[in-house]
């Protein structure tokens, strides 16, 4: 589910993936916007808006914005 696929080495079965290996899907429909990520340490998350600004990056900002989130705790206790 997470092997790029030979024609698009960023994409495997509905996940975007890269080397590092994160694997990440985004989505939005008319008024919304979502992402999941799963990182490489294993750290999971989503985050989902209410809102979509049709000539806007509002799933690049939120991507940005949970990894600034992420990046601001030194320890995630389980």
């Amino acid at each position: 589910m997470t092997t790029a696929s030979s024609a698009n080495a960023g994409y495997a079965k509905g996940w975007a993936v890269n080397r590092v290996p994160n694997w990440w899907h985004t989505g939005s429909l008319p008024g919304t916007t979502s992402i999941m990520v799963r990182t490489a340490s294993g750290f999971c998350w989503a985050a989902l808006a209410n809102t979509r600004e049709a000539s806007g990056d509002t799933g690049g900002a939120m991507d940005r914005m949970m990894w600034d989130l992420v990046r601001q705790v030194k320890r995630w206790k389980a």
